[in-house]
């Protein structure tokens, strides 16, 4: 794969990933103002959520060799745990963490992506 594609996928991957975390970022905040069985059918939904986030990071992954997503991936794991056990404040934190491992490929591909008119 040549220096520009690369760049191009792991950006792409990488605006994808941090789109996806910020939204399920967000949908996490509004879980705590939920209460019995409407508590209970927002978490499942969310958690659906992050795994079908998951599952585009792991694809990234696949596509371009940057841990960053795998990394990321993992951390979405651990929220899942915490979201499981209503810590809501730990899994936001993991979910931060996620969205920091996502922008890494971001930022190292806008030099090649810039130098090279794409941009």
């Amino acid at each position: 794969m040549t220096m520009k594609k690369q760049a191009v996928n792991n950006y792409l991957f990488s605006e994808r990933g941090k789109t996806n975390l910020i939204t399920v970022s967000k949908m996490l905040a509004l879980l705590g103002d939920y209460k019995g069985a409407e508590k209970s059918g927002a978490k499942k939904f969310l958690t659906l959520f992050i795994e079908s986030i998951q599952a585009e990071l792991e694809q990234g992954y696949s596509k371009t060799n940057s841990v960053e997503f795998r990394n990321a991936s993992t951390f979405l794991d651990n929220a899942k745990k915490f979201l499981e056990f209503d810590d809501l404040d730990q899994a936001a934190l993991e979910i931060g963490k996620a969205v920091t491992e996502c922008t890494t490929p971001a930022q190292n591909s806008w030099q090649v992506l810039s130098e090279n008119e794409l941009v």
